[in-house]
C-alpha cells in the first residue's frame, strides 16, 4: 500500500470497518468473455479470525456468478464506508471524502455442507439486520442541521448496534438453506484503509 499512513491493521480494526458495510462488490473473471472482469454488488455475512476472512453470500442455484466461480475461483472484493466530503474552496484538488474501506483477493467456493450453509446464512442475516439498524440510527435527527458523523462516531454507533443485536440470532434449518446456493470467499490477502476525520 502506497499510503501507509492510511493503512488499517489488525483483525479488530478491520472488523470495525466491515461492521459498517452492508454491500460487498465481488469481482470475478467473466465465464463467457475470457479475460474480462465481471463485478456485482452483494449482501454478505462474514467471519474474521486469526487473519482469515470468510465472506458468505447467497444466490439462486443458477446464474452468471456461479458459472464464473466454477470456471475460475479467483476473485477480488471491495467494501467501503463513505463519510463526509471535505471541499477546499482555495484548491479543489485537495478536496476529498473521508472514508474507510476493505479490499482483497481470495478463492470462492460453493458451500455444500448443510451446517456451514446455515451458519453462513445466519452471519449474512445478522450483518444485514445490524446494517439496517445502523442506517436507521444514522437517519435520526441531530441537534445541528449541518452536523456530520465522523468515523469515530460511526464506530461508536456500530458498537451500539452490535449490542442491540447480540441477543438476537437468526437460525436456519437445512431445508431453508437448501432453497438457495451459498458460496464463500476465503481470503488471507486483504487490506484496510481509512481517511478518518
Amino acid at each position: 500500500m502506497r499510503r501507509k499512513d492510511r493503512e488499517v491493521l489488525g483483525d479488530e480494526n478491520i472488523a470495525k470497518i466491515i461492521e459498517q458495510c452492508t454491500t460487498c462488490h465481488v469481482a470475478m473473471i467473466d465465464d463467457v468473455n475470457v479475460g474480462m472482469p465481471y463485478v456485482i454488488p452483494m449482501s454478505f455475512g462474514y467471519s474474521l479470525m486469526d487473519g482469515v476472512l470468510e465472506l458468505y453470500f447467497h444466490c439462486a442455484h443458477v446464474g452468471k456468478k456461479l458459472d464464473c466461480i466454477l470456471k475460475n475461483p479467483n476473485v477480488a472484493f471491495s467494501m467501503c464506508v463513505e463519510n463526509r466530503i471535505e471541499i477546499h474552496e482555495d484548491d479543489y484538488c485537495r478536496s476529498g471524502r473521508f472514508y474507510a474501506s476493505v479490499v482483497g483477493q481470495g478463492k470462492a467456493e460453493i458451500v455444500e455442507d448443510n451446517a456451514e450453509k446455515c451458519r453462513g446464512l445466519s452471519l449474512l442475516m445478522e450483518r444485514q439486520a445490524a446494517g439496517a439498524a445502523l442506517s436507521a440510527h444514522a437517519r435520526q435527527p441531530s441537534g445541528s442541521e449541518h452536523s456530520s458523523q465522523s468515523a469515530a462516531s460511526s464506530v461508536h454507533a456500530t458498537g451500539a448496534v452490535q449490542q442491540m443485536h447480540a441477543s438476537h440470532k437468526f437460525e436456519f434449518t437445512p431445508a431453508q438453506a437448501a432453497a438457495v446456493t451459498v458460496f464463500k470467499i476465503t481470503s488471507t490477502n486483504f487490506t484496510g484503509k481509512a481517511k478518518p476525520e
